[in-house]
């Protein structure tokens, strides 16, 4: 799609157009064209999960007073989403302070969001969910040297094997909470890798 932005569509969709397009329609080419290079590009060994559905009501955006172009504030919240690993947004953090300044909080928070998704994910991770004051992840498995090494880094952590749950109390206070999920990830993850 940025090719086509840049160039123009050509010949690609133009009446002499008489190839896959043409049979397919564009919508159905575009679709089958990104799995393709998607699945190109998990063939290198390395397998991302999927980062966590979280919402967390804080504010996660990129300001309008901060990139001024429209199709670059679509450009970075895309290249945020796409994110599969932290690195990445660290590179783009860095690519953002050196062509923008520093970053304004809503940014911010919209990339630590991403992170803590991502860390979430690598933890083994498929829902988040909040209930009556908790952060509760499953499905989490722990043996009981990492259940108790996590709740040695979060007081109060409550494991439960027979639901492969985790579930940490949070804030109601939004800041807090998304404070304390980004917390319960970050312990998360080093406890799942120190056992590794």
């Amino acid at each position: 799609m940025r090719d086509l932005e840049l160039r123009g569509a050509g010949n690609l969709l133009g009446d002499e157009q008489s190839g896959h397009v043409a049979a397919l329609g564009f919508e159905l080419y575009m679709q089958m064209l990104d799995e393709a290079v998607q699945a190109l590009a998990t063939d290198d060994g390395a397998e991302y999960p999927e980062p966590v559905r979280l919402d967390v009501n804080v504010d996660a955006y990129v300001p309008a007073d901060y990139i001024p172009y429209e199709q670059a504030k679509v450009d970075v919240h895309r290249r945020i989403a796409g994110a599969r690993e932290v690195s990445e947004l660290m590179e783009l953090r860095r690519e953002l302070e050196d062509r923008f300044g520093e970053l304004p909080e809503p940014l911010e928070n919209l990339i630590t969001l991403q992170q803590a998704r991502i860390k979430l994910g690598e933890a083994g991770a498929t829902a988040v969910t909040f209930r009556q004051g908790r952060l509760a992840v499953t499905p989490i498995e722990l043996d009981s040297v990492r259940a108790k090494k996590l709740r040695v880094q979060i007081p109060g952590a409550l494991y439960e094997s027979g639901k492969s749950q985790l579930s940490v109390r949070v804030p109601d206070d939004p800041a807090q909470r998304f404070a304390g999920v980004v917390r319960a990830a970050d312990a998360l993850l080093a406890v799942q890798r120190e056992a590794a």
